[in-house]
């Protein structure tokens, strides 16, 4: 029997098959999805296996089937580089970080205090006092309770859509 040339047939060995069938007694369930399994040794050596058969069972733990082979991440990272070079798209220099680590952090805590002083100005703008007018009780606490948020956007809401809940709850809701 011959098998035809770029057909997808898998031969496995009597002790695969006898694992195969134990995974099937001992209730693991196949993980459908994964494409890549790669394992990171303590001498930072990548072990990968590509096309995965992956099996879990009930307590979390994971069994892999596969041709694990070592994956040279440095090799790839300069064929890909070699192949940049010879192709002739280098990185520009604006694509080159060119910042200093203090400049990045002054970067970082300036964005960080521009958010911080956007927050607190929604803060202060939700503790300004709205006036309930003629909405009940009831209904502005149905609408703090369906959307979680505080009695001046309820209040707001309510106002906007004159009294209607559930046009108020669906606005806040977005």
């Amino acid at each position: 029997m011959s098998i035809p040339a770029n057909s997808n047939v898998t031969i496995l060995n009597k002790n695969e098959k006898k694992a195969r069938e134990l995974i099937g007694k001992l209730g693991l369930r196949l993980v459908p999805g994964i494409i890549r399994v790669a394992f990171r040794k303590k001498n930072n050596e990548i072990v990968a296996i590509e096309k995965p058969e992956v099996y879990r069972s009930v307590g979390g733990n994971y069994v892999v089937f596969g041709e694990a082979k070592v994956d040279d991440f440095t090799q790839k990272l300069a064929a890909a580089q070699q192949q940049a070079a010879s192709s002739g798209i280098l990185p520009s220099n604006e694509d080159i970080a060119t910042k200093s680590p203090q400049d990045i952090q002054a970067d970082m805590e300036a964005a960080a205090t521009g958010a911080l002083d956007e927050a607190i100005a929604a803060v202060e703008e939700d503790d300004a006092e709205v006036d309930a007018g003629d909405l009940s009780k009831e209904d502005i606490d149905l609408v703090i309770q369906q959307t979680n948020v505080t009695k001046n956007k309820a209040i707001k809401a309510l106002k906007e859509h004159n009294g209607d809940i559930v046009n108020a709850i669906m606005s806040l809701s977005k």
